[in-house]
């Protein structure tokens, strides 16, 4: 064997191999990008439809969920839809945050590239509403409300049935701090006070009463009574599933039919 001739022999594999590497992940790369941009021309061609309600002030956000979209032919069927808007001024609540989503979508692939899911069958739909301190602080008269983790401390807060409220109750000049329980009776949201935590002197039946709530949860922007209710992030979140629902144009809208 000549001298060298082994070491540049297996230069020119690993060069060769590299090339391929290279040309590989060029190919990966190109079909993520083509993939990447089906899908958010999907989701543009559904936010463009739900932005034609006169009642959102700007296009709300959409995700379509699964990667690659391209499994859509494959599967016929997309995990999750989500259609979501921040600062939706609805009457009685004020301004909130509103959101719909549905799961495991069975639809054609054509359909599902045009941001069309109306007429297909999914698992679940489920439509969300939440209010921070500012909308539910005007349902209880308050314009300083603090919304808070009675156990999480950190900025996130997690989800619970119980919040921690700061806010000063009408007629007093300090804030309360109460802990209230969040339960769903039927259809009916009631909230009660479980402890005062620091509240004015001698003002214990005010703020009894200013955080005691009972409300319809028809009369939110969910199409129907909540199923369920809970402290997520600093707000309190309003829950509405259904199951087994062929979609129709509201399904996937940010606030439901007037």
């Amino acid at each position: 064997m000549w001298p060298g001739y082994g070491s540049n022999r297996g230069m020119r594999l690993r060069s060769r191999a590299a090339v391929a590497a290279g040309v590989a992940a060029a190919l990966i790369g190109g079909a993520v990008l083509v993939d990447t941009a089906a899908a958010s021309r999907a989701e543009s061609a559904l936010s463009e439809r739900t932005e034609a309600d006169t009642r959102l002030s700007t296009a709300p956000d959409v995700y379509i969920a699964g990667f690659p979209f391209s499994q859509v032919a494959v599967t016929k069927e997309v995990p999750r839809v989500s259609v979501s808007t921040l600062d939706v001024d609805v009457a009685g609540l004020g301004v909130v945050n509103t959101g719909a989503e549905a799961f495991d979508i069975e639809v054609p692939v054509e359909r599902a590239a045009e941001g069309d899911f109306v007429g297909s069958p999914a698992a679940m739909v489920r439509r969300k509403v939440r209010l921070d301190g500012v909308a539910f602080g005007e349902l209880l008269g308050m314009t300083d409300l603090d919304i808070a983790n009675p156990y999480d401390i950190s900025p996130g807060g997690g989800v619970a049935s119980e919040a921690q409220l700061t806010g000063t109750v009408p007629g007093t000049e300090k804030p309360s701090t109460v802990i209230v329980t969040l339960r769903l009776d039927g259809g009916t949201f009631r909230m009660r006070p479980s402890l005062l935590v620091d509240i004015p002197s001698g003002a214990e039946d005010e703020v009894l009463a200013a955080y005691t709530l009972d409300r319809d949860t028809r009369d939110l922007p969910l199409g129907g009574p909540a199923d369920i209710v809970q402290l997520s992030g600093g707000s309190i979140e309003f829950i509405r599933q259904r199951y087994n629902v062929v979609l129709d144009e509201s399904d996937l809208a940010p606030l439901p039919p007037q």
